[in-house]
């Protein structure tokens, strides 16, 4: 091989090696500007304290309030609500929320345990609704079909802002967990307490780019405490990324 060829054959490779650089580089690049678009929603643990509502008949504690920093809850809240923050360098955009819980499997327990409680109680989960039918708790529908999807219009970083997005818990789900945990404390044969299917919750939103994004999370209601005959309950809700 003569020196021309030598020459031509190190410039060849020293080119080739440059291109590979741009190459990784350009990667790279777009890499962080993928990340700098991209949304990241996350849930945040509650702590809350459930009493009976003043303005439903009975005594089941389905007023949820979430306590705060100074151990106080708010007394005028009227709905539990989860805040969402965006962890994400981006803005989630046409944010939707899907709602998911086997009403099916915690109505048929809630009736068990109401008539091993010996309260006249009653629970029904049909056409997508929650029905209360008693002369203690008084007669009611939840319509858990308007309840199980939610939509918001953006929620912005939180290096952007701060302060959560409300997440309002839908009602039916706080209606029938309250009537578990309330008619489970009343059985006079009491064991331990039943475990609280978790409430699931699906997200879809886009970023900047026009990009889908998915996330699941899955919401567990843990007791800490309970008193009376059921009719105060304290504890917390904890989601956890499962998707």
């Amino acid at each position: 091989m003569t020196n021309d060829q030598i020459v031509a054959l190190l410039t060849s490779i020293g080119a080739c090696l440059s291109a590979v650089a741009t190459f990784l580089t350009v990667r790279q690049i777009a890499k962080q500007r993928e990340a700098s678009y991209r949304p990241e929603l996350a849930l945040s643990r509650v702590y809350l304290e459930c009493t009976k509502d003043p303005i439903a008949q009975g005594s089941i504690p389905t007023l949820w309030a979430a306590k705060g920093k100074d151990g106080k809850t708010d007394p005028l809240t009227r709905s539990l609500s989860l805040p969402i923050r965006n962890v994400g360098l981006g803005t989630a955009k046409g944010v939707s929320i899907k709602w998911s819980f086997p009403f099916d499997v915690v109505t048929k327990q809630v009736n068990e345990v109401a008539q091993k409680s010996l309260s006249a109680a009653y629970y029904t989960f049909e056409e997508e609704s929650l029905s209360l039918d008693s002369q203690d708790f008084g007669k009611s529908t939840s319509m858990w079909m308007n309840q199980k999807q939610v939509t918001m219009d953006y929620v912005l970083p939180a290096s952007v802002d701060n302060d959560p997005v409300l997440l309002t818990l839908p009602h039916a789900y706080v209606q029938i967990v309250s009537s578990l945990l309330y008619f489970s404390a009343r059985q006079t044969d009491r064991g331990p307490f039943p475990e609280i299917p978790p409430l699931s919750a699906r997200m879809e939103y886009s970023d900047i780019s026009e990009s889908k994004h998915k996330a699941t999370y899955s919401i567990q209601f843990y007791l800490s405490a309970i008193g009376g005959k059921g009719e105060f309950i304290s504890g917390y809700l904890e989601a956890k990324k499962v998707a």
